[in-house]
């Protein structure tokens, strides 16, 4: 998982993710100088915002970074995820996209930590509304100490520069607010590529998974913010997609695989509208 300091207190802005993916693209690679120059994203002599953006291009699930011990030289490589990104919605201008970056962001295997804590693990402590101390307190609680915990955690959701398109947060002065992920059939297939994700993360070859055992381990339902009938929704809208099935003669549910992520990731945004 990325550190509690990776962003250096940088949102992700999405115009600098586009550049570095078109950098990924293209399949280059170099030292921070050289990806910074090649792609304008602001790198001083020894500070910047490439190792920031880089990480957060990680987190996110759109890239994965190829470098070798001891070196310097930094090759960022797409993932699925990133490679349709990169070809249809470069700078994350869809809410669709944004969602599934942040839902990456909040994994507890390629997410931040932070991201984690505040909107997995954090659910049952924070619930949907909270002031911005308590999010701190959280912070402080589940990290440990340090400088501006929540400042790009939550500028991030409220920056169209970044990803403030989702509605993934509301701010009224101190008091933050969550928005369930959206339930609706234009989500339908991106949810089904992030769950097949998920399953090869969490479940390796394994066909069927107990709800129990995907919501235990992922923790997705609890960055969704999503009740039982979110959940039970939301599948059937998934099924009908044909990627994975549910099998409600058992109990608990089991989520059965029907395709392979990787023939799902390029359907990405063929049903949004």
């Amino acid at each position: 998982m990325l550190p509690t300091n990776f962003h250096k207190t940088f949102v992700p802005e999405r115009r600098l993710i586009g550049a570095l993916l078109e950098y990924a693209a293209l399949g280059k690679g170099g030292d921070l100088q050289t990806i910074s120059r090649e792609t304008g994203i602001p790198m001083g002599a020894s500070t910047g915002k490439v190792p920031a953006i880089i990480d957060y291009a990680r987190g996110m699930g759109l890239i994965y970074l190829q470098q070798a011990k001891g070196s310097a030289i930094r090759q960022p490589v797409l993932t699925p995820f990133g490679r349709v990104v990169a070809l249809e919605d470069r700078f994350l201008g869809e809410k669709v996209t944004q969602w599934l970056a942040h839902m990456n962001l909040c994994r507890g295997d390629i997410g931040a930590v932070g991201w984690h804590a505040a909107f997995a693990t954090g659910r049952a402590v924070l619930g949907r509304s909270f002031t911005r101390p308590q999010l701190e307190a959280h912070l402080v609680s589940a990290c440990g100490p340090g400088n501006d915990r929540i400042g790009p955690l939550v500028g991030a959701y409220l920056d169209d520069a970044a990803l403030g398109r989702a509605g993934v947060l509301r701010a009224d002065g101190d008091q933050i607010t969550r928005n369930k992920a959206p339930v609706l059939d234009g989500y339908a297939i991106p949810y089904s590529a992030l769950i097949l994700s998920l399953l090869d993360a969490f479940f390796p070859n394994q066909g069927q998974i107990t709800f129990t055992d995907f919501r235990r381990k992922t923790l997705w339902f609890d960055v969704c913010l999503w009740d039982e009938c979110d959940v039970e929704r939301a599948f059937a809208l998934m099924e009908r997609k044909g990627y994975l099935g549910v099998d409600r003669q058992m109990r608990p549910w089991i989520i059965e695989r029907k395709s392979a992520s990787d023939e799902v990731w390029p359907r990405l945004f063929d049903e949004m509208s």
